[in-house]
């Protein structure tokens, strides 16, 4: 009896902890709540629509995503991985008939891959780390290739670090390292691609961006010889604030006002906005996590003229019909190349120097999002970026560029740039706004 009722003591005494419980695979994964956010349905529905032919394509089986907290992939909020604590290894392999979507996470971090309706089967781990089960997840699947978040070309696309790295081919050893291959070509296809809703999204931001443009460039906002380029900045800052919109850059540089001679980009000036001055805008906003991209061109007409005069006709022609020109070389199949030089030849031919820059970006999630780039045959400044093919529902900002001398602006060139956001469709590209046609007129004053 004593025996019994000092063995119930001890008992009492040191606390029992269940063993922690493990996640049981699913077939498939959780549904993405319908109110959510269209930035969180729609990294879903591009993985149910695209991850796939984008792997094969790039002629790949599996994308592996190793990021952890103080150094977050960029492409860490599309596996639902931006707010993990601990090093997570997100693991898709094509099986021909099915993908597998897994996910090996910190014991803490288990909830927000679960509620992301990505995975399939979400591991935890705990003190002996993600290694065991990530090795084990690899010897089972078995890929070929596996790509990893590098790239010497595509910052968004270069996300495996240093330590990451190492820690990954410590962990896979020297067979499975060997597989490891860039995860660039894949991404440029599959991140790229937006889904309706997002395309139906961007259209309203550029309507957005647009309408405060139009309300920058005008009489009522601009006063020759008093208003200056800060002004201008501060009046298109404010109406952004106002319609509830982040900037799609740093703030103190989007917008990039620019009224006189040609200097880059740069913060807006105290310099009065003159008569004969050409106003360049560079300006794009945040709408609920997708940014736009807009130039626009305007001249203040000098006392007594009615029209641009022609030197700045000319040129707002040029970067119009090349911006055209470009937007018509958009299209399934076409290299970002062809589109560069299609706007880069209307340039060149109107004797005009070409200019120092690709001809157009992705764009979406950020300014210059990941995707085919619009780039010239430069490889020691662009690799092979301009190399790959244009697909369908990828958005792109196209801005030709030139600079010429104007006999009344002394000490440099003025600059003329035109920035227009376009879709690309089954058999070519549309804008997601209005273009500019006609170079906008501020009255004198006088």
């Amino acid at each position: 009896m004593r025996l019994l009722a000092l063995a119930y003591l001890l008992f009492q005494a040191v606390p029992v902890h269940p063993p922690r419980p493990t996640l049981r695979p699913r077939t498939s994964p959780t549904p993405v709540p319908v109110l959510a956010p269209l930035k969180i349905r729609s990294r879903k529905e591009r993985m149910d629509r695209y991850l796939v032919a984008a792997l094969r394509h790039s002629n790949i089986d599996a994308w592996l995503v190793v990021t952890r907290e103080a150094t977050v992939d960029p492409m860490a909020f599309d596996v639902a991985a931006d707010h993990a604590v601990g090093r997570s290894a997100c693991l898709f392999v094509d099986k021909g008939d099915h993908l597998e979507r897994i996910a090996v996470v910190a014991s803490y971090d288990t909830d927000t891959f679960e509620r992301s309706g990505l995975y399939s089967n979400v591991i935890p781990y705990g003190k002996e780390g993600p290694g065991p089960a990530l090795k084990e997840q690899i010897e089972r699947l078995n890929p070929r290739a596996i790509a990893v978040d590098m790239s010497r070309d595509e910052p968004l696309a270069d996300g495996m670090t240093a330590g990451n790295l190492q820690w990954l081919r410590e962990t896979l050893g020297a067979d499975y390292s060997k597989r490891l291959v860039s995860a660039e070509a894949f991404l440029v296809s599959y991140r790229s691609r937006k889904t309706p809703a997002e395309i139906a999204k961007l259209r309203e931001a550029v309507k957005k961006t647009e309408q405060i443009l139009t309300e920058a460039l005008s009489p009522a906002v601009i006063v020759p010889g008093k208003t200056t380029e800060k002004d201008l900045a501060d009046f298109i800052r404010k109406r952004r604030r106002d319609m509830g919109l982040g900037p799609s850059w740093e703030e103190d540089q989007d917008p990039n006002v620019m009224a006189g001679l040609a200097r880059g980009h740069s913060a807006a000036s105290e310099e009065s906005i003159l008569p004969g001055s050409v106003i360049r805008i560079d300006f794009g906003v945040d709408d609920d996590g997708y940014k736009t991209d807009i130039q626009r061109l305007a001249y203040v007409l000098r006392p007594g003229e009615t029209e641009a005069p022609p030197e700045v006709a000319s040129a707002f022609a040029t970067v119009r019909a090349a911006n055209r020109a470009a937007a018509a070389a958009l299209k399934p199949g076409a290299t970002g190349t062809a589109v560069d030089t299609a706007a880069r030849k209307t340039v060149t031919e109107a004797d005009y120097e070409e200019y120092p820059h690709a001809t157009g970006h992705p764009i979406g999630f950020y300014t210059h999002d990941i995707g085919p780039l619009l780039a010239p045959a430069w490889p020691d400044r662009y690799g092979k970026l301009g190399n790959y093919a244009i697909e369908k529902d990828q958005t792109f900002a196209i801005e030709p560029a030139l600079e010429v001398e104007l006999p009344w602006m002394m000490g440099g060139k003025v600059g003329f740039g035109l920035e227009e956001d376009y879709v690309v469709t089954d058999k070519g590209s549309e804008p997601l706004g209005t273009p500019q046609e006609n170079l906008i007129l501020i009255p004198s004053g006088s």
